[in-house]
């Protein structure tokens, strides 16, 4: 099991985003939290832990964009219902759902701090010439 650390500037505020996903808090001490949807992890942790150092990157924790260059994935079971919780949470999506050439069908969004995170499903047999869900009317 892989699991993904964010150090984030406004806990409250990751914590919402994160549950308009569809992730849920599994556990939750102070100033760190674990979130989980299907098999992925997220553990947000306040970005007091780095400041108060010394860390890796402590000189750096106030950088936005945060995560530059990374794209973190999400595997979940069903990328339409993730898409769908995305949409109906008023999340920025910053690349539409779409099926890939890969066999994989995926969006993308960038959290309040800058990460980049995609969310995807293997490409199904029934989703195959389907429209991407932002052309249908």
């Amino acid at each position: 099991m892989t699991l993904i650390e964010f150090f984030v500037s406004d806990m409250a505020r990751s914590i919402r985003y994160y549950e308009a996903l569809g992730l849920h808090v599994r556990e939750h001490r102070g100033e760190w939290v674990q979130m989980a949807r299907d098999d992925s992890l997220l553990v947000l942790h306040d970005d007091a832990h780095v400041a108060a150092g010394p860390h890796y990157f402590t000189e750096h924790i106030g950088q936005r964009p945060r995560g530059t260059g990374v794209e973190v994935v999400f595997e979940v079971l069903d990328v339409d219902a993730a898409y769908a919780d995305a949409k109906a949470g008023g999340i920025q999506i910053v690349k539409p759902l779409q099926d890939r050439p890969w066999h994989a069908r995926d969006f993308r969004i960038a959290d309040p701090d800058g990460y980049f995170v995609r969310f995807t499903s293997p490409l199904l047999a029934d989703h195959l010439d389907r429209p991407p869900e932002d052309s249908k009317q």
